[in-house]
Formats: C-alpha cells, sequence, structure tokens
C-alpha cells in the first residue's frame, strides 16, 4: 500500500488544485497552469483523435494543463449531447440538471476561462446563438436566449430586446471573449440595449457604441462611462417604481413601455427594468439587484403589472420572495458561472437549484447559448 501510494505522489503533486482563496486569487498547490496554456495544451483534436474516440495520450504525469484542458473536453462531449437531446423545457429533464451539473464541475476550475476547451465551447455556443437569433422572429409569443453571463435577447414577433450584451471580456483571459464579428451580427437583430449598471460583466462600451451608430437606444443609468462621448448620447430613464414610460424605437415608429424600477447593489444605482412590447408581453430583468430596502417596492410589483418572464440574477437576496412580488409567469435565472468571479462567487447552477426550490412560480435554468419558446398560454398557470 504505501508503495502504491509513493507511486502517485508525482500525480498528485501535479493535478492539486486549489486550497484556499486569498482576495479572490487562487492559491496553488505545485505548479500553476502556463497563463497562455493554449501554447501548452492540444486543442480539442490536435492529438486526441475524433471526439467520440479515446484520447491515445493516456498518461499526463506533470502536465495538469493538458490533464485539465482534456477533461474539459471529455466533460463537455458529455454536456454538448445532453443539452442537443433535452432543451430547456418545463418541467426539467433530469438529464438537464446533470448536464448543468457537469458545467459547474468544469468551470470551477479556478483557471478555467484560460483553458482552451472551455474557450471553445463558450465560442461554439454563443456563435450558434447568434446564427440562430438571425433567423426569422417567432409568429407569437417569444424566442429568449441566455448567452454569457447574465445576457439575455428577447425577439417577439415585432421586436428584439438585448439586456446586459458583452462579449465576455470580464472573464479576464485572453481569449475567452467572444469575436466582434459575432457579436456585431446579434446587435444588428436587436432593436434596443438595457444596460442595468456599469459593471464591466454587465456593460460593453463597444457593444453599447455599436447599438448607438445604429441610431438604437441603450438605456441604462448616469453613472455608465462618465465623461465620454459615447454617454451623452445614452438614454437616461426615469428611475421610479411601476411608473411606464414610452421608450420609441429607431425605424418604423414602433415604441415600447418601460418601468425603471430603482435598484441598488450596495451603493450604486442598478436600473431593474420591466419592458412591454407592442404585443403586450413584458419582460423584467434584475440586474445584480441587490439591496433588501429595496422590498418596498419589490413586494408590490404584480399589484401594479403582469409580469410574464423574469430574469433575476441567481443571486439576488430572497429570491423566493423577488418572484413572489413580481408573480410572473415564469422565471429564468441569470448570472452563473461568471469565469471573472472568485471560486466562491462564481454562483454555481446547483446553487441556483438549491435557492429556488422555495419559489412559487416556474424556474427554468440555462446555459450560455441556450433558447426557450416562451407562450403567452403560460400567463393562465400564474393565477
Amino acid at each position: 500500500m504505501h508503495r502504491q501510494l509513493l507511486s502517485l505522489m508525482p500525480w498528485l503533486q501535479a493535478v492539486s488544485v486549489v486550497v484556499c482563496q486569498a482576495n479572490g486569487q487562487p492559491l496553488m498547490v505545485g505548479p500553476a497552469p502556463s497563463s497562455r496554456p493554449a501554447a501548452t495544451v492540444p486543442v480539442a483534436g490536435a492529438q486526441a483523435g475524433p471526439a467520440s474516440g479515446i484520447d491515445p495520450r493516456r498518461v499526463y504525469f506533470n502536465d495538469p494543463d493538458a490533464l485539465y484542458n482534456r477533461q474539459a473536453e471529455v466533460s463537455f462531449e458529455i454536456v454538448a449531447d445532453l443539452l442537443d437531446r433535452f432543451r430547456p423545457q418545463l418541467p426539467e429533464p433530469r438529464e438537464r440538471k446533470t448536464a448543468l451539473l457537469l458545467l459547474d464541475g468544469i468551470f470551477h476550475e479556478p483557471w478555467a476561462p484560460k483553458r482552451p476547451a472551455v474557450q471553445a465551447f463558450h465560442h461554439q455556443r454563443i456563435s450558434q446563438a447568434a446564427k440562430e437569433i438571425t433567423g426569422s422572429p417567432p409568429s407569437q409569443g417569444a424566442l429568449i436566449w441566455k448567452l454569457y453571463d447574465h445576457a439575455f435577447v428577447v425577439r417577439t414577433p415585432t421586436v428584439t430586446l438585448a439586456f446586459d450584451l458583452t462579449r465576455g471580456n470580464s472573464a479576464g483571459a485572453e481569449g475567452f471573449a467572444v469575436s466582434d464579428e459575432v457579436v456585431a451580427r446579434i446587435v444588428d437583430q436587436c432593436d434596443v440595449l438595457f444596460i442595468s449598471h456599469p459593471h464591466g460583466d454587465h456593460a460593453d462600451e463597444w457593444v453599447a457604441g455599436r447599438f448607438i451608430e445604429q441610431g438604437k437606444p441603450v438605456v441604462a443609468t448616469p453613472e455608465l462611462w462618465p465623461g465620454k462621448d459615447l454617454t451623452a448620447k445614452i438614454t437616461i430613464p426615469r428611475r421610479q417604481a411601476h411608473v411606464r414610460q414610452p421608450l420609441p424605437l429607431a425605424n418604423g415608429g414602433r415604441s415600447l413601455d418601460v418601468v425603471a424600477y430603482p435598484g441598488h447593489q450596495g451603493n450604486l444605482p442598478n436600473n431593474v427594468v420591466l419592458v412591454f412590447t407592442p404585443e403586450g408581453l413584458s419582460f423584467c430583468h434584475t440586474g445584480d439587484q441587490a439591496n433588501g430596502s429595496d422590498f418596498e417596492w419589490i413586494d408590490k410589483v404584480a399589484e401594479h403589472h403582469r409580469v410574464d418572464v423574469l430574469m433575476p440574477n441567481c443571486w439576488t437576496p430572497e429570491i423566493a420572495r423577488v418572484v413572489r412580488g413580481v408573480n410572473p409567469a415564469i422565471v429564468i435565472t441569470g448570472h452563473e458561472n461568471e469565469l471573472g468571479h472568485s471560486i466562491d462567487h462564481r454562483e454555481a447552477y446547483w446553487l441556483t437549484y438549491d435557492r429556488t426550490t422555495d419559489c412559487n412560480r416556474p424556474v427554468l435554468i440555462m446555459t450560455w447559448g441556450e433558447s426557450y419558446r416562451y407562450s403567452p398560454i403560460h400567463r393562465s398557470r400564474v393565477h
């Protein structure tokens, strides 16, 4: 037995992972991965052969970068198969939860955003979503895409809304962000961009600039990019609970109604927007809503407005209370697995399952690039 343990020591040292966190930075036992793992880790298929084949290397002694990347590749193969066969739906098949929990394991490795396999997964998922978004709009109801972090795109027969859309630079790893070209294809299909607050995982100056160049409104708080030329062209709504205000759109005389609820994350103003489309559908996106004092109006949203879809940050305090106050037809959570956050604040999918157990409305959990077709028939299930 002692000989067996001794023979394992090189492997244990090579693949040791985080033992603690200090100021959000991982402390490693043994060698940390290369800051540019693509130079030392084979990309998918380079040595492993077909995606469904057996890895010919088999041995990863003293090469933890390669081990972690190949481990992610193998897991992603299973995840992709499960997500393809079990699309977002209610009630949720157990297989979907299995896939999301597998993703948690990959994304909670400290250096995940630097791994080629993780970057490839992100690029592929968002590229596929962009392709879908450029397709025909739904004939009724809405198509809802969840992109990276807390970004959503909502498309109805007449309008397409973007919420907190970024390229993913907040992950903090070279090569992780989606290309300008891919995100531009999404922007080109959208009519308006809502930015909840200035944090980099919700606000992307390049994305906002693309909207502005096309004459499309960008709706945000005045704290967004102070002193920049772009700021003067941003639409600043009146932050007032329950009060609808018109928002004209470019081209065609269409308009939305918007309630800009006065939310907060600490001392930072955070718009919680409730958007009404020409079809009469309504979508609420919370940004990083976090302050307990705001329950003064959160508890009363449903008394003033009917909400179809609530898209809350998964870690918002007392999420079940938020859901009761808004009383949407359906909840689609966001902000899981922001890879730029420390491990303890990456917000795993399994944690969202735990947090939403007591919610009195249907909750749908999705990963990057997935879509869900919402039908107003869900409204009949609210009361």
